[in-house]
């Protein structure tokens, strides 16, 4: 399986898949689909978590995405059993403030390793936006290097982390407003149906969240990849066809 389909599959086992779970399955009835508010949230829980220890199992190798990845989903899972541990079917109803703290953690927490070691060979700019696997970064570290420009370049790097973290700190903000937005109207609803309506709008966040905040912070992630390919460019006397690993 090349890199492309692996990228694809785990995109639908962690995030679509899951959501699928939440919206068709959360109901009781007859239908074997329905698993019921628990169970669905139980399977949705598993497909992240398995396609990370697959992916752990296969490749040995630990990637600091995946980690931060299976850490949100493991929260999630700490955060429903302690939203069900409510008085009679009712969900607590400090949930929604909770959910939201662990919606925005994950964020806080890729914002701070960004600024932590920003130079180093492994620090999170490297991870997550100066990739080895995107950029020759031997050979514009040589080249830059020869050019006596290894100052400039630490400055460029530091700079590009400083603009990643601010766009995660945003998203942040964002995650920890939408949550609310959609898990606040849940306690007052009846008892009975706020773990269904707790499973929907779990569904809702991982999907609006991939479009209102995932598709700016994947732009943002864009512009920050240009900005290096071209301040390196600059700096090492390398074309831009050159930064970047043949495909």
């Amino acid at each position: 399986m090349d890199k492309g389909t692996k990228s694809l599959l785990n995109v639908f086992l962690s995030v679509l898949a899951p959501v699928l779970v939440l919206d068709h399955c959360s109901a009781s009835g007859e239908s074997f689909w329905h698993l019921g508010t628990t169970w669905a949230m139980v399977v949705a829980l598993s497909l992240p978590i398995g396609c990370g220890i697959y992916s752990f199992a296969t490749e040995r190798k630990v990637e600091l995405l995946t980690v931060f990845g299976l850490l949100g989903t493991i929260l999630t899972g700490v955060v429903t059993i302690y939203a069900n541990t409510g008085d009679g079917m009712a969900i607590r109803p400090d949930t929604p403030w909770w959910y939201a703290a662990k919606e925005a953690l994950i964020a806080l927490l890729l914002a701070g390793a960004m600024l932590v070691n920003v130079r180093k060979e492994g620090s999170m700019l490297r991870a997550f936006v100066y990739s080895d696997s995107i950029y020759d970064v031997k050979a514009i570290e040589q080249a830059v290097e020869e050019k006596g420009a290894r100052a400039a370049y630490d400055g460029t790097l530091s700079r590009a982390a400083y603009m990643t973290a601010a766009s995660l700190f945003f998203s942040a903000a964002a995650n920890f407003a939408l949550a609310l937005y959609f898990l606040l109207p849940v306690p007052g609803a009846p008892a009975a149906e706020q773990a269904e309506l707790y499973n929907y709008a779990v569904s809702k966040m991982t999907w609006m969240g991939l479009l209102i905040i995932g598709v700016p912070l994947l732009v943002t992630l864009m512009l920050v990849m240009r900005y290096l390919a071209r301040r390196i460019s600059s700096l090492s006397g390398l074309s831009e066809d050159k930064i970047f690993l043949p495909r």
